[in-house]
Formats: structure tokens, C-alpha cells, sequence
């Protein structure tokens, strides 16, 4: 059996396809799809192919290390502690292991980088542990298409362990760094939990970059410079003419510059040229990651999106230094295929313009070509992202194959007193590969004819007055560009290094800028000297784990020289411990301030507690109670944005949450105000002029009008005690409504199952709109009612059937059943209030169990909180004697004897004044019968 080791259960699908497609039958064989330990595999001919998912083991410290407090094993301990490797998919390890001990022959079809050698290296280390003499090959390939894999699967390579110690080396650097001083930095700032500060070897100096540019910007002083231009005309065309000096810095010499200039504008100097535009490189990955950015994609979300295309066969692998096509790749091949897309046009005007030779960039690469199109796509099989970035790629592969472009150009040079101006223009000439690259912009400027000699009028001369501008942010792919040039991360990482700045929140926005924690981390470290934030320490690393791959260093030799360095920096760490934790500390607490209390001036400040609860809360507690309710932790966490609100003037919030958008909350008192006007409209008494007064006196909700001092509501409506207390008694009302409503909403929510077009809270929202506020209103609906709220007839029947049972037990609960006797009440189908009332208690008793007495108990509470009046006490002894004495008529039987229980009859007194035709009609008992039982008790 030959056993396919991928590195994705999609890749291991699409090379099963393509082996079995061009098995040596030549007609292919069929691919058989099956669930082994409860993963996916993939069977043709004598062959098994499964994908893992990625890492199927990850390196771990020994035991011992998990304790953050200990005193012992402190985070200074973990440089030197050792590493252990353990299973993060055990089924896929279990299937592997037990799929090896049959195999005759292993591929592991990894792919073919670092990292990708790393995890076949990791597979083929499980293969050994179960098979020690199967063959291991190694298939390399950069695109997961017939010709790639077929060809590679034909020529197969061993294993690089060089490689492979690379990628390890860089999984235990990075994990003994990381963690020693996220542990060190969260400890020393008094955090943990999901609150922990993560600090890195890379994502350190990346963040300090970010950090120093935002400071850069705060200290910049703009400086003023003016230009001096002047408008003239020729055959009726306006024309600009700029000055030579392009600024002046000397506001005198600016304004003697223009007291110079003098009319007419003489045109002393004609020049012609052209300019050739050069079609663009290859990309690699840094410069995929730039494009895809002009077409507003964040580093992650491109790289993510190109990954999910190449392991469709659409492109080449992604992550690749490479900017020169290998002689290897068939270029011609790869226009064929694009010849099936929507971009055949494109493709047969680039293979009638074809350069000589593609256009290359500086740098090569043995591993992978530079991104390319590998497959033919069609718009409507991938999403809209997708296809944008599937065309960006396919429209950079033509560029790279055709012409440059050519501008004509055109410089004046013009004379106007004592001063001299120019004119520039440029015309497109030869558009080349613009033709098919339309993502940068071809701007031209039309200049007139003109001689030399020609006198032209000066219409204007104007002198305007500039500013400098600081230096602009990093955008996302900017960033990415810098770390490429200091040597920081690599290809593969630095788009997740950066999207682990965003989600531990020391990062953000659109060009990125730290928040005031990163920003605190940052400063805290480089106030004391800390070198982890400097790029030098991590470029040497990144350098000599590349050396690993040319196998002139060991793995353990960088490793070792990590941990030296690491050491340095827990020197000045420790050192500095307190300090750092404090400044770190009193940046964290800022992060959190929203602006002023609007009652007492103190500041506002987002809260967490244990709870997973959030709000935000007056630091005058507990002297001013003021604050604002927030959505759960749940819905994601409150943070401060940099917009703050022109009416209250309190930062705006919003909630994040990983994986999910973040919800906008905006104005957290604009919000708290809106959300809870329409509950004080709630009250009968309240009006717009009431509304407003409680605003101006920062009560905000019904719950404070019920539950605030009474002296300070009088203060706020100008009113008297009594009219507060009406008030009040409105403001609880609406706050049981609202409750009400919640446990309707919550129920509804738990029993609905969302579907297109219709979710719980559509359902919801459509009961309180027809007057249902609670669940004893819906437990009163009818289906025919509920189907007309997005529901079907079997949903509706089921709301209602759980709606009753809820609604009902809640109600005998509160009438005074306990809940053990309502559980046995239940199940005998004695399930509501009205039947407490309509059956006697000795049937109660008889089909629960319950004592005569209790049930008799019960049924009376129920009647007396319905309004109804109760039965007439019995006890277990009138029960019993009433039984023994029916039980001596001739004919009635035990079965019977609970029929008439049920009608109420449970002595013979009962059964002779009863009247025989209504009783047989309650008992199913024939008339006859009941009157020969009548006969026999006279």
C-alpha cells in the first residue's frame, strides 16, 4: 500500500484526484472517499491519501513550567528548560501510525518550505514509530495541479532535514522567548487570563517600529514653504508653469521671487523625449502582499485568500522569495490554460506583444517560482474576494510577459522678468503591459505646442503657503516591506505577526497605529534599556536559521546562541521589574478611560469583572454611582476607539470579538440614552418634557427612576413625594414588563432554530409587535396565530406545546406545588392550572401517588390563586373508606373506581346523588350500569 501524507485534507483530496486521473491504465481509476478514526481519507488503486492539519504536534516545556506563580520555575527558568514534542491531533497520529504498519510505500506531500518541511518531517518521524524500514520519498511541488504533482510523484526527493531543523529551530526559539517574556511582562503589569500581554521576538521590534513612527508624528513641527507658479494660455489651453525653485523656505525670498516675475512669459528652451515605463517583476510574496493592499486587503486576509487558491490549483505557492521565473516553468503552458478564463482576450493580446524575455526582479530562489497562475478559474466557482485576487495574480503574470509601456514627454522652460518657471508634460505613448495591469493609474498632462520665442500672457501669479507633513503611518503592507528590509520574521510569518499585534490589541486601525498599551509595553521596555525591541538582535537570529538550511550551523548551535541573548534581556528586565510593571499599568488604565463622569467629573473607565459582565463606571465609586450598562464579554470586548462624541464628549466604544466583526457601539451615554427611551415612554406619566428633564439630570433608564433617591427625582421634575412615588410604582411596572418580555425573548431564542430568513429574534420581535409580551401570552396563542410569524404548522404546535409546559409549571410553582410533586404531576398529564380545579384530589392522589391530604392541599392553593373555589377537604381515611365501601358493589371494579375519581365520585353518597346520564358522559361508564350501582347502594 502506498501511503500520501498532505499537509491539508483539501490538498490530499485534490492529489488523490490527480493521481488516480492519470493512473497508468491511462483511464484513471475511480477516487473512493471514507472516514478512518474519524478522518478523512482518500483510496485509489493501491493508494491512501489523508491531509493533516498542519502541525499534528507541537513543542511543548516539560512538566512542571505550567504554574506562571511559581516561585521556583519563574519565567527567567524557561530559556533553559527543557522541550517536549506531543500530539495536538491524536486521530491523525493514531491513523497514521496504524496506516504505516501496512504501508510498503510513504510519500509525504508536504508543502515544500520551512514550515512545510517541518510538519513532513513530523510525519515522518510517526511514520518510523510504527514502520522503521517502509520507504520515505518526498514530494516537491509549487502548485497543486496534474503537470506539478504528476511530476513530482515521478521524481520524488528525500526529506531536507536541514530544512526542517530550521523551521524547528525557529519553533523553539520562539516559543522559549515568548513565552518566558509574555510570562515576565503580564506578571510584572499584574495581568492574566485573556488579558496577558504577549511579547515577542519579532512582534516586539515590529510593534517598536509602529511605536516610533506614531512618535514621530507627535513630535513633528511643520514647517512652512511656499511654491510660486503662474497661469498662462496658449492656443486657448491653460497652462501651468511652476517655478524652478520648487520651494522656497524663505517666505522674503518667496515674495521677491514673485514681485519678479513679469509678464511676457517667453519660452526659451524646447525638450522632447521618451520614457519607458517598466512592465512590473514577478511577485513574490512582500510585493503580492503591497498589490493586494492597494485593493484595500489586509496582509492576513490576502495571504489566506491566496493559500485557499492555491490548494484549489488556481496558483502557485504563495510564500516564496522569488522574483524570477525558473527556465523549468512553461510559461506558454501556463497562457493555455489562462486561454479557458474570462481573460482570453488578455492572454491573446499578450502572446502577440510577448517580450523576448519575462521581466525579473533581484531576487532568486531555488524552492518555489514567484506567484503565478497555475489553474483556470471560473468567476462564479470562487467568492467575490477570491476572484479579485485570483485576477490580480493572473493580470501581474501577463504584465510580467509584456512590453513595457513608453511615455512621450515634453519640458518647457520659460522666462518671466528675472525669474524662470517650466512646464512639464507626458502623453502614452505605447500603453505595453498596462494594457493588461490596470492597477496603477496612467495620468497624463497635455501641454500645447509651443516654439522657442513664443510670448505668452501671465493670467496669474500665485504664491502659495505649504506646510511639511509628518511621516505618514505604516499601512499593512508597508510594514510588511520595512520588516522585509531589517530581516524581521520571514515570508511566511510576518503578515500573522502583524495580525497578532491587532488581536492583542496593541494595534489599530487602517494605516496601523498602537494603542496606549502597545504603546506602554513598548516605551516601558526601551525606557530601560530592554534590546528586545530592537530589530538587530532578531535579524542575526533570522540570519543564522537560514545558515541552518545550508547546513553551515546546527540547529542547537542557534538555539543555544538565542538563549544567550535572551538572557541579556531578562538582565535588564529584572532589573527594572516594578518600574516596568507600573508603566505599563498606568498606560492600561488610560486605554480604558472614555472621558468624564457627566455627574460628579471623575473619570469614566471600561470595566470587566469575573463574571464575563462589562460597563462602564465612575472612578468616584463609591461616592458617584454613575454607569453604563455594556453587552456581555460574550458579544465580544469593550474597547476605547480615538473618536470621541461632539455632545458628550466620551470616546466612542466598540466591541471585539475574534472571528466575528466588531459591533459599533459608538457613543457609549448616546447609546444608553436611545436604548433606553423607549422603556421611559414605557411609563404612563412620561412625555418628551419629563424625558428630557430626567436627561438634563443624568438619569437615564427605569430602572434608576425605581430605584434612585427619591429626593433626587423630586430635584430633577420639580414635583412632590406623591407624584414620585406614582412614579415609581409606573417605572416597576414597566421593569416586570420588561422582564417579562426578556424570558419571552429567551425562550423564544432557545426553542427556534434560526434558518434563512427567519431568526429567533424576528420571531420575537413579531410577538411583541402583536401585544405578546410575556409567556403566558404566547402559551394563549393559537398555531394558526404562530404560523403567521415565520414559523410552520409543526413549529408553531411545538412552541406552544413547550411555551404551555414552562408557562404552566411556573404558575403552579407560584400558586405553591412543589417542584418534586409538580414533576409527578406531569408525568400523570395533570399539566395546568385548570385542572387543579376541575378534578377531585382523590384522582390527583390516585394516578400521582400523592398522599389524599397533600393533593388535596395543593389543588386548594391552586383554586384560591385562580380565583376559584377550593374542594372540599379529604383525607387519606375518607378515601380509603369511600374505596372499600364502592368496592362492595356488585360490578365495580378497581378499573372503574378510578373513572368515577375522576368525576369527582369517591364514595357511594357521591355515586347515589350523581346524575346517571351527566356521569356516563364524564366516565365512559353506560347509564344502565351507573343506575344498577345507584340501586345497589339504596
Amino acid at each position: 500500500m502506498h501511503l500520501i501524507i498532505a499537509e491539508k485534507n483539501i490538498a490530499a483530496r485534490r492529489i488523490a484526484d490527480i493521481l488516480a486521473a492519470s493512473a497508468e491504465s491511462g483511464k484513471g481509476t475511480k477516487v473512493h472517499t471514507g472516514k478512518e478514526n474519524g478522518v478523512s481519507t482518500y483510496r485509489f488503486d493501491d493508494a491512501i491519501t489523508l491531509g493533516l492539519r498542519g502541525h499534528v504536534v507541537e513543542i511543548d516545556f516539560e512538566p512542571g513550567y505550567s504554574n506562571w506563580r511559581s516561585e521556583v520555575n519563574t519565567p527567567r527558568t524557561l530559556i533553559d528548560a527543557g522541550t517536549i514534542k506531543k500530539p495536538t491531533e491524536k486521530k491523525i497520529v493514531s491513523l497514521i501510525k496504524k496506516l504505516s504498519k501496512k504501508a510498503t510505500l510513504v510519500t509525504i506531500a508536504t508543502d515544500f518550505d520551512r514550515e512545510g518541511e517541518l510538519i513532513g518531517k513530523e510525519a515522518f518521524e510517526i511514520v518510523r514509530t510504527a514502520n522503521a524500514d517502509v520507504p520515505v520519498q518526498r514530494a516537491r511541488f509549487s502548485a497543486i495541479t496534474p503537470q506539478e504533482i504528476t511530476a513530482a510523484f515521478a521524481e520524488p526527493a528525500e526529506i531536507d532535514f536541514d530544512l526542517a531543523a530550521a523551521g524547528e529551530a525557529r519553533q523553539i526559539i520562539d516559543l522559549i522567548w515568548g513565552a518566558s517574556l509574555t510570562r515576565f511582562i503580564s506578571i510584572a503589569a499584574k495581568r492574566g487570563g485573556k488579558s496577558i500581554l504577549s511579547v515577542g521576538r519579532v512582534q516586539s521590534p515590529t510593534l517598536a517600529m509602529i511605536v516610533d513612527r506614531e512618535k514621530e508624528i507627535e513630535a513633528f513641527v511643520p514647517e512652512p514653504y511656499w511654491m510660486l507658479s503662474v497661469d498662462t494660455e496658449k492656443d486657448k489651453t491653460p497652462v501651468t508653469a511652476r517655478h524652478t525653485t520648487d520651494r522656497f523656505h524663505d517666505k522674503s525670498e518667496a515674495i521677491k521671487a514673485e514681485q519678479n516675475t513679469s509678464a511676457p512669459l517667453v519660452v526659451t528652451s524646447v525638450k522632447g523625449g521618451t520614457r519607458i515605463d517598466r512592465a512590473p517583476a514577478p511577485f513574490d510574496t512582500t510585493s503580492f502582499i503591497v498589490a493586494a493592499g492597494r485593493l484595500r486587503f489586509s496582509a492576513a486576509n490576502a495571504m489566506r485568500i491566496a493559500e485557499d487558491l492555491y490548494m484549489n490549483g488556481y496558483v502557485s505557492y504563495p510564500r516564496t522569495d522569488n522574483t524570477v521565473y525558473p527556465k523549468s516553468l512553461d510559461l506558454e503552458g501556463v497562457l493555455q490554460e489562462l486561454k479557458k478564463t474570462s481573460f482570453s482576450r488578455a492572454v491573446e493580446w499578450t502572446q502577440a506583444h510577448r517580450r523576448k524575455e519575462p521581466t525579473h526582479g533581484k531576487k532568486s530562489t531555488t524552492d518555489h517560482p514567484p506567484i503565478h497562475p497555475a489553474g483556470a478559474a471560473k468567476k462564479e466557482a470562487l467568492t467575490d474576494d477570491q476572484w479579485k485576487i485570483y485576477e490580480l495574480i493572473v493580470r501581474r503574470f501577463l504584465a510580467t510577459l509584456s512590453p513595457d509601456a513608453q511615455w512621450t514627454t515634453l519640458k518647457y522652460l520659460f522666462d518671466a522678468g528675472a525669474e524662470t518657471y517650466t512646464a512639464t508634460g507626458s502623453l502614452l505613448a505605447e500603453a505595453g503591459y498596462r494594457e493588461v495591469y490596470p492597477y496603477s493609474e496612467a495620468k497624463e498632462t497635455i501641454l500645447p505646442e509651443m516654439q522657442v520665442g513664443d510670448r505668452l500672457p501671465i493670467l496669474a501669479v500665485n504664491n502659495e503657503e505649504k506646510y511639511t507633513t509628518p511621516p505618514p503611518r505604516y499601512s499593512q503592507s508597508k510594514l510588511i516591506q520595512r520588516m522585509e528590509e531589517l530581516g524581521l520574521g520571514t515570508k511566511s510569518t510576518r503578515h500573522e505577526v502583524i495580525g497578532k499585534l491587532v488581536s492583542r490589541r496593541y494595534v489599530e486601525g487602517t494605516p496601523v497605529r498602537p494603542t496606549l498599551v502597545g504603546r506602554g509595553v513598548i516605551e516601558a521596555m526601551e525606557n530601560h534599556g530592554v534590546p528586545i525591541t530592537d530589530p538587530e538582535m532578531t535579524s542575526i537570529i533570522e540570519q543564522h536559521m537560514e545558515e541552518i538550511k545550508e547546513a553551515k550551523l546546527s540547529r542547537d548551535e542557534v538555539i543555544s546562541e538565542s538563549q544567550t541573548m535572551l538572557r541579556r534581556v531578562f538582565d535588564a528586565l529584572e532589573a527594572n521589574e516594578d518600574q516596568i510593571g507600573r508603566e505599563i499599568m498606568d498606560r492600561n488604565d488610560e486605554e480604558r478611560i472614555i472621558g468624564k463622569c457627566p455627574v460628579c467629573g471623575h473619570d469614566l473607565m471600561i470595566r470587566q469583572t469575573k463574571g464575563m459582565s462589562q460597563f462602564i463606571g465612575c472612578t468616584g465609586y463609591p461616592n458617584c454611582t454613575f454607569n453604563i450598562g455594556l453587552p456581555g464579554a460574550a458579544w465580544g470586548t469593550a474597547i476605547r476607539e480615538e473618536k470621541t462624541c461632539e455632545e458628550h464628549g466620551l470616546n466612542y466604544v466598540r466591541l471585539i470579538r475574534k472571528g466575528a466583526r466588531p459591533w459599533e457601539i459608538g457613543c457609549p451615554l448616546c447609546n444608553h440614552i436611545n436604548s433606553n427611551r423607549e422603556a421611559l415612554m414605557m411609563m404612563p406619566s412620561a412625555d418628551e418634557e419629563m424625558i428630557a428633564r430626567l436627561h438634563a439630570a443624568h438619569i437615564y433608564s427605569v430602572y434608576e427612576v425605581a430605584n434612585i433617591g427619591s429626593e433626587r427625582l423630586e430635584a430633577a421634575l420639580t414635583t412632590d413625594a406623591a407624584t414620585v412615588a406614582c412614579m415609581r410604582e409606573e417605572a416597576e411596572g414597566v421593569l416586570e414588563l420588561l422582564r417579562k418580555r426578556s424570558e419571552l425573548k429567551k425562550f423564544v431564542r432557545k426553542h427556534v432554530v434560526p434558518r434563512r430568513g427567519r431568526s429567533p429574534a424576528k420571531v420575537a420581535a413579531a410577538l411583541v409587535e402583536a401585544g405578546v409580551g410575556d409567556l403566558g401570552g404566547l402559551a394563549a396563542m393559537t398555531p394558526e396565530a404562530l404560523t403567521r410569524m415565520h414559523l410552520s404548522a409543526a413549529e408553531a404546535e411545538a412552541l406552544l406545546h413547550e411555551a404551555r409546559a414552562v408557562y404552566n409549571r411556573a404558575a403552579l410553582r407560584e400558586y405553591g406545588v412543589p417542584a418534586v410533586s409538580l414533576k409527578k404531576y406531569f408525568e400523570a398529564g395533570i399539566t395546568t392550572p385548570a385542572d387543579f380545579c376541575a378534578l377531585h384530589p382523590a384522582y390527583l392522589s390516585i394516578i400521582t401517588g400523592i398522599k389524599p391530604e397533600t393533593a388535596w392541599k395543593h389543588a386548594a392553593a391552586v383554586c384560591t390563586g385562580m380565583g376559584v373555589a377550593p374542594p372540599q377537604k379529604v383525607t387519606a381515611k375518607i378515601v380509603e373508606t369511600g374505596r372499600k365501601e364502592l368496592l362492595q358493589i356488585p360490578g365495580l371494579g378497581e378499573a372503574m373506581l378510578e373513572r368515577l375519581y375522576r368525576a369527582g365520585v369517591i364514595d357511594p353518597a357521591g355515586l347515589k346523588g350523581a346524575d346517571a346520564g351527566h356521569l356516563a358522559q364524564m366516565t365512559g361508564i353506560p347509564a344502565e350500569k351507573i343506575r344498577a350501582f345507584q340501586d345497589a347502594c339504596k
